[in-house]
């Protein structure tokens, strides 16, 4: 079956690639759950026409077959096939379904930039549009008891049901799949690490390509294929959120907050904060605490 991928991040595109496309979208605040269910189709039956649903559908079918599409595409999906509808596209069935078909589905959203959450660093989840799901009865179990949760209270069930929501997408978080995708996501989250620790530091190409024992051009590859940018990118960003949460926390002055995440200068300092958030430290400040 041919693997195609949605990839949750900052922004909005679509990415082709040689063998897959990849939808980004946006991570912060992460995907969350809003309800799941299982369905069982008489041969005869077929999946509901529908259009601009407002959610991600994820589809799972546990046996016989469904015979869906979306816009252009059209599938066969057979046991522990699983496919994704978008929330803007156009769902359809292709055919009734011949046998006795059952399949479980969740709803779920991922939403759109928040102010407050604009420019910050994210981690790029990517789940598979359509996929035979490696470990079909692993999330057979996840969505059985996301089943059990409709009778409990509805403070207890909530938190849970956001638990396994968790799980089912770390079991299709196809990020770290294939060798050198999984070595260059170790060896930026090396740089990652490094960069938290030593931030305040000044930090240079050649110091960190010393410090992680790479040559620099190497680990710029390895953070511009798992993160998205180059570690000097990285390293500002990084810097611009620790400022952030430092003027919502303390009273410093921006020129105390400045020197504590690393930057010499202050008038540096706020010229890229304003650039990358659109409003002064000093605005943002009074923005949130006023």
């Amino acid at each position: 079956m041919t693997q195609f991928f949605i990839r949750f991040h900052t922004c909005i595109e679509v990415i082709e690639l040689a063998d897959s496309n990849i939808l980004s979208i946006p991570s912060l605040p992460p995907p969350y759950y809003l309800e799941s269910g299982s369905t069982l189709y008489a041969a005869g039956d077929q999946h509901p026409n529908r259009r601009n649903l407002g959610v991600y559908d994820l589809i799972l079918v546990r046996s016989g077959c469904l015979y869906l599409g979306e816009e252009e595409e059209q599938w066969e999906l057979h046991a522990g096939d699983l496919v994704i509808l978008l929330p803007d596209a156009y769902h359809y069935a292709v055919q009734a379904c011949r046998e006795e078909t059952y399949f479980y589905w969740l709803h779920f959203q991922a939403a759109a930039d928040s102010p407050t959450h604009s420019g910050s660093i994210s981690h790029s989840i990517f789940l598979p549009k359509l996929a035979h799901v490696p470990y079909p009865d692993q999330a057979y179990q996840l969505f059985e008891s996301l089943h059990l949760l409709a009778t409990e209270p509805r403070s207890i069930a909530l938190w849970r049901e956001q638990s396994l929501f968790i799980e089912l997408m770390q079991l299709l978080d196809q990020s770290r799949a294939g060798q050198e995708q999984s070595r260059a996501r170790k060896v930026a989250e090396q740089i990652e690490s490094f960069i938290k620790m030593h931030y305040r530091e000044p930090i240079s190409n050649g110091r960190l390509s010393e410090s992680l024992h790479f040559h620099y051009n190497y680990l710029t590859r390895c953070m511009k294929e798992s993160h998205g940018v180059t570690p000097s990118e990285y390293l500002l960003q990084y810097r611009l959120d620790q400022a952030k949460r430092l003027l919502l926390t303390t009273r410093w002055p921006v020129s105390r907050i400045a020197e504590h995440v690393g930057f010499q200068y202050p008038p540096y300092f706020t010229r890229r904060f304003s650039a990358r958030f659109g409003i002064s430290p000093l605005q943002y400040r009074k923005q949130y605490t006023e």
